[in-house]
């Protein structure tokens, strides 16, 4: 009966999270046009903030419990998960294209993060440490960090901000060398298409001027079912997880890693079928660095982290892995379906290795 209770609030966490996801883009989209921000900047932020909190909950309520080891697995893991699923999964259902702020500003400041993580727990080989501690002092560091990036962010937004241009001129920026050729065709389409079938801009129109009311309550019900919906696929995942004999530390790194990571998996996924594909691709950004630099500083500012040698080669996999992810985004500056097809082979040869790792090692 517990078993199948558990099943059941899996089902309904998973609802809650498609459902949520759905309203908080919605929402989401809507301020950005409100504001005329960018959607990159607004899945940077908000959203990123959003959908990490299942993450940032687990991770500190593990600190204050005094078992570090599911937050540190949690954190890498959804980081992994980000990274490989959710923007493989993106990828392969559309192409995506990096503005340039994203390739210069956010992509560098994730691999930056990711090597402070390495870098901050290699007290022995570096300092000659009896232990490798990620420190309070670390911890506030990476909460430093976190308000440079913010810092860094909004002052971008203010320097360039999104001029009022046709929706769909807007949700991508190609190359330069298409971006011209694709914008001219897109802009007779749009020609075409007002003057022939006029019926359908009242429409278009009222999607695009959504109410404050609706906006405010669309962020909320979004919010709640993301939050909601995390901690019951969390939880319900992680009890199932442990029926089966999976260590703590594997438990972070995959059950409850993937399932605090839905959230920017369904938002992703959802933002691309609604056009927002920067929305998607700023919402795992911005939840990676938030995972280190918010969750992880506040988990080291609560209690001093204390970094096993295994727990060492899952950074050390993360900062590799993400290198990599780096230099195939800044290659042409897009990625297609054959990205998505190798981020998610990395993933799954990740969670391999793991579990590989976990019983017969």
């Amino acid at each position: 009966m517990e078993i199948f209770l558990n099943i059941l609030f899996l089902i309904v966490g998973f609802i809650l999270l498609i459902k949520g996801a759905d309203f908080f883009v919605s929402g989401a989209s809507s301020v950005a046009k409100k504001m005329r921000i960018s959607s990159l900047i607004i899945g940077l932020t908000i959203v990123a903030i959003g959908t990490s909190l299942p993450e940032f909950t687990v991770s500190v309520i593990g600190a204050i419990k005094g078992v570090p080891e599911m937050s540190l697995g949690n954190i890498v893991g959804s980081n992994m998960f980000n990274t490989f699923m959710c923007l493989g999964v993106v990828a392969l259902i559309s192409p995506l294209y990096l503005k340039k702020s994203t390739r210069q500003i956010d992509l560098p400041y994730m691999l930056l993060v990711t090597f402070l993580l390495l870098f901050f727990s290699l007290d022995i080989y570096i300092n000659g440490e009896a232990d490798n501690i990620i420190s309070r002092t670390e911890g506030i560091l990476f909460l430093g960090s976190l308000v440079v990036y913010m810092w860094i962010t909004i002052a971008n937004v203010k320097r360039k901000p999104m001029t009022p241009t046709p929706e769909r001129l807007s949700i991508n920026e190609a190359p330069a060398e298409e971006n011209s050729k694709a914008a001219e065709t897109t802009a007779e389409n749009l020609k075409s298409e007002s003057s022939e079938n006029t019926q359908t801009e009242p429409k278009k129109e009222k999607n695009e001027e959504m109410k404050l009311w609706k906006t405010i309550l669309f962020l909320i019900l979004g919010f709640i079912g993301i939050i909601f919906g995390g901690e019951c696929v969390s939880s319900t995942s992680q009890f199932l997880a442990l029926k089966i004999g999976m260590s703590e530390s594997l438990v972070g790194l995959t059950i409850v890693a993937i399932g605090t990571s839905l959230p920017e998996l369904v938002t992703s996924i959802v933002a691309v079928k609604k056009g927002e594909k920067e929305l998607a691709l700023g919402n795992v950004i911005g939840s990676n660095i938030i995972n280190i630099s918010l969750i992880l500083g506040m988990v080291a500012s609560i209690n001093p982290i204390y970094i096993s040698l295994y727990t060492l080669i899952d950074f050390a996999i993360l900062f590799v892995t993400s290198l990599i992810f780096l230099f195939m985004c800044l290659h042409k500056g897009r990625l297609k379906m054959v990205h998505g097809l190798i981020f998610v082979g990395i993933y799954f040869a990740y969670m391999a290795f793991e579990i590989i790792r976990n019983y017969f090692f």
